[in-house]
């Protein structure tokens, strides 16, 4: 079995490209990007999850060996479409771990904050609210509110503020 040598520091550049890479690949020009319908595209599958008690603190993972991601079914859309987006960056940025899979869990304070796990963030992020869109409407709407991006863009208001802080 040949060992991957894991970086020390999250490689944010690789993820923002590889985001950029999957929207021009799968054609698309405009929010919202629905994570779902993109893994279909790698051969994987999106499939929503009733967690038993004990396991309820899970938003999602990937299964490797099944090339299956699973969602909590009790979260909202919005944080359903983040996690599929955030499992699939974990696929496409090579993160498959000995055990098969890689876990995200509901309660941000309780996330792991490995390089890989900042990857994979910085993936999803990206991907469901790329840097142009969200300039575009900056531009064209200047006093567009956190809320309405939110509708636009299908996600979190804590990830539109967190691509807000971080647009140029």
């Amino acid at each position: 079995m040949t060992t991957v040598t894991r970086p020390k520091v999250a490689d944010f550049v690789a993820a923002k490209r590889l985001a950029r890479q999957v929207l021009q690949d799968n054609g698309i020009t405009e929010p919202p990007i629905i994570a779902a319908d993109l893994v279909v595209s790698y051969g994987l599958e999106a499939m929503i999850a009733v967690f038993q008690p004990g396991y309820d603190h899970i938003a999602g993972f990937i299964d490797f060996d099944e090339f299956k991601i699973y969602v909590n079914g009790d979260d909202s859309l919005q944080r359903q479409n983040f996690t599929i987006a955030h499992e699939l960056g974990h696929y496409l940025l090579g993160h498959r771990k000995e055990s098969g899979y890689t876990v995200l869990l509901r309660n941000p304070d309780e996330m792991v904050k490995t390089p890989i796990e900042k990857e994979a963030n910085c993936f999803a992020a990206n991907l469901l609210v790329p840097e142009p869109f969200l300039l575009q409407y900056l531009e064209d709407f200047p006093d567009i509110t956190n809320y309405q991006l939110t509708k636009i863009f299908g996600v979190s208001t804590e990830v539109i503020h967190y691509r807000r802080l971080y647009v140029k």
